[in-house]
């Protein structure tokens, strides 16, 4: 493994940088939430509305003033951390670089995507996704809600009360990747497993083609990533009480299905039936950090236990499955693989001797 991905992964050394306290990793989490809460409004009237034709909107304001909450906090911890004499960088919170550099990033985007509006429109449908004002918005948001979970990350023998910032930042971070990713969010539609042939009003199920397994099969991929890599990350870290992991499973899934207007309500005790599975197998399996082959094996059935409610689900509303067994289990399979992949890749580079001198984390 490479050198600098194995350090990147082992205990870091302790920063030159001042740590927060946690009533301000709280602060900066209010003030993410606000920024999230305006991204989801947004996507909802992305999905929901027509006729969207200016940049000054409701969600926008809910959206552009989360922002501002963000950015101005993290000025005010940077410039109670500045001592005279010393270059600002410094100043910035242990953990909290990347966020200083979301904040930049979501700046540029915000002024790129007022001048993509007023060129091109407003965009709706998959379009709002693609757009690269877009992107750079999601990915500030993604450096600034993740900067609680970084600051701990470098401050692994933090008790459990003040570890709950870090939980709750990577389940957020976790959530703007569910945003920018939603065409591919299972959760927010049951049409991805399912072809349909027949009259509007009565279709009745189909064999899929070959191309639509393949997206399925996609999606199933790209949701379970978003949903439990960020389990994994903090498993790595701490040993993780049962409801936090089915929690992280749980929320992102109800939160897109609330974006697009409940259009498959029924998905919500499906996930969870799937959540609670999720505890459950933590709560046997119990991993913990020193324990590898326990953290693989509930990290890899984590995704096949949330995953198959769903497939149930599906099967009990249409009466049957397009998918022939082989596929959907395969599916299943697939996912718990994609996870013990990364997780037995993730433990390999943390495991990884780091040569030579470390420079301090800044």
């Amino acid at each position: 493994m490479d050198a600098t991905a194995a350090h990147a992964f082992a205990t870091p050394p302790v920063s030159l940088h001042r740590p927060t306290t946690a009533v301000e990793d709280i602060i900066t989490l209010a003030a993410g939430v606000w920024l999230l809460t305006g991204t989801y409004v947004d996507g909802w009237a992305h999905n929901n509305l027509r006729d969207l034709e200016t940049f000054f909107t409701p969600w926008h304001a809910i959206l552009y003033s989360g922002f501002a909450a963000c950015a101005v906090w993290i000025a005010a911890l940077t410039l109670r951390r500045h001592a005279p004499g010393t270059r600002w960088t410094e100043a910035i919170p242990a953990g909290y670089g990347a966020a200083a550099a979301g904040v930049l990033l979501f700046v540029i985007s915000g002024a790129a995507d007022f001048a993509w509006h007023s060129v091109f429109g407003i965009e709706q449908g998959l379009k709002a996704l693609f757009s690269p004002s877009h992107l750079g918005l999601a990915t500030g948001g993604f450096l600034i809600l993740s900067a609680p979970f970084s600051s701990a990350w470098h401050s692994p023998q933090r008790s459990w009360p003040r570890l709950m910032p870090a939980v709750v930042s990577a389940m957020l971070s976790g959530m703007v990747a569910a945003f920018i990713l939603q065409e591919f969010a299972v959760f927010a539609r049951h049409g991805l497993i399912q072809t349909y042939s027949g009259a509007a009003g009565a279709p009745a199920v189909a064999v899929p083609t070959s191309s639509s397994i393949m997206v399925s099969l996609a999606s199933f991929f790209v949701s379970t990533a978003v949903i439990f890599v960020p389990v994994l990350l903090l498993s790595l870290r701490w040993r993780l009480h049962a409801a936090v992991p089915a929690a992280m499973a749980l929320l992102p899934s109800v939160a897109l299905q609330i974006m697009v207007a409940l259009r498959d309500a029924w998905l919500v005790p499906v996930a969870v039936v799937g959540a609670v599975l999720v505890g459950v197998v933590w709560a046997l399996v119990r991993p913990k950090p020193d324990r590898p082959a326990r953290l693989m094996t509930a990290i890899a059935l984590s995704p096949v236990v949330f995953w198959a409610p769903y497939f149930t689900g599906v099967a009990l509303r249409d009466g049957a499955l397009s998918f022939a067994p082989e596929i959907w289990g395969g599916t299943l399979a697939w996912t718990g693989l994609e996870m013990l992949a990364l997780a037995a890749l993730m433990l390999k580079v943390r495991a990884a001797p780091v040569p030579g001198p470390v420079s301090p984390v800044r």
